[in-house]
C-alpha cells in the first residue's frame, strides 16, 4: 500500500512539473547565524606569509633620539631607585623582626634568670633559717648542759650518795650493794661527817642555782619591761598616728627611750 502511494506521488509530480506549476511543498529558509557559517567554510582560508631575512632586513631602523635615551635612562633610574627603596625597607622589616625576637628572647631569658635568682635566694633564705635553728638548739643544749655541769660541780647532796662517790671513785667497776654494805657498817660519827659535807654541798648547789637564774634574769630584763609598759605606749601613740605602722614605730621608741631613762 505505501509502494502504491510513493508512485503515485511521483508521477503527479512529473506531470505538474511538466505543466509548470509550482511546486506547494514547504520552503525552509536558514537563519542569519547559519548562513554566516557557511559563508566563512566556504571563503578561502588566508595563509600568513613566512617572514624571511630578507623582509627583516628591508624594514627601516627606527630613529633613537636624545630624548628618548632620556626618557629610557630616567626610566631605568626610576625603577633602580624604587628596587633599592624596596630592598631598604625589607632590610629594615627583617632587622625589625630580628630586634622584636631578640627582645623577647632577652625577656624571657631575664624571667627565668629572675626566676633562678628568686628560687636561689629563697633556698639560701630557708638554708639560713635551718642553720639558725640548729644553731640555736646547739645553744640551748650547750646552756644546759654547762647549768648541769656547774651544778653538779657543788658535789653530792645526799651522805650516802656523797659517801659513794668518794669511796668508789677511780676503781673501775663499783658494787653498789657492796658500798652500801660498807655504809651501814661505819659509824655515826663518820656518817656525820659525811652528813655535814652534804649539807654544804646542797647550800652551794642553792647559791649556785640562784646565780645562775639572776643571769637570766638580767639579760631577759629588756624583754620584760617590754611586757610591762609596751601595752601603754602603744595606746598612747595611736592618738598621733594614724598607721598602725608608725604607731608601733613609736611605741617601741618611746619603750626604749624610757628603758634608757632608768
Amino acid at each position: 500500500m505505501n509502494a502504491l502511494r510513493l508512485v503515485a506521488r511521483r508521477q503527479v509530480r512529473t506531470l505538474m512539473r511538466a505543466a509548470g506549476v509550482r511546486s506547494c511543498a514547504p520552503t525552509f529558509t536558514t537563519s542569519p547565524s547559519m548562513q554566516l557559517r557557511t559563508a566563512k567554510k566556504a571563503a578561502p582560508k588566508k595563509v600568513a606569509k613566512k617572514v624571511t631575512k630578507k623582509a627583516v632586513a628591508k624594514k627601516p631602523a627606527k630613529k633613537v633620539t636624545q630624548k628618548t635615551l632620556a626618557t629610557k635612562r630616567a626610566s631605568a633610574l626610576k625603577k633602580a631607585a624604587a628596587a633599592q627603596k624596596k630592598a631598604a625597607r625589607k632590610a629594615a622589616q627583617k632587622a625589625a623582626r630580628k630586634a622584636a625576637a631578640d627582645k623577647k628572647r632577652a625577656r624571657i631569658s631575664a624571667r627565668i634568670l629572675s626566676r633562678k635568682q628568686r628560687a636561689a635566694a629563697q633556698r639560701s633564705r630557708q638554708l639560713a633559717a635551718k642553720n639558725q635553728r640548729i644553731a640555736a638548739k646547739k645553744a640551748a643544749l650547750e646552756k644546759k648542759r654547762s647549768t648541769r655541769k656547774a651544778i653538779r660541780a657543788s658535789g653530792a647532796v645526799n651522805p650516802t650518795a656523797l659517801f659513794v662517790q668518794k669511796v668508789g671513785t677511780g676503781k673501775g667497776r663499783v658494787d653498789i650493794k657492796a658500798l652500801a654494805a660498807q655504809w651501814k657498817a661505819l659509824s655515826e660519827d663518820q656518817k656525820q661527817q659525811y652528813r655535814v659535807q652534804a649539807k654544804k654541798n646542797l647550800a652551794t648547789r642553792n647559791a649556785t642555782r640562784l646565780r645562775l637564774k639572776a643571769n637570766s634574769a638580767v639579760k631577759n630584763k629588756y624583754a620584760l619591761f617590754i611586757k610591762n609598759n609596751f601595752a601603754a605606749a602603744y595606746e598612747a601613740a595611736k592618738k598621733t598616728n594614724s598607721t598602725p605602722r608608725g604607731t608601733f614605730r613609736a611605741a617601741s621608741a618611746a619603750v626604749a627611750k624610757k628603758y634608757k631613762s632608768q
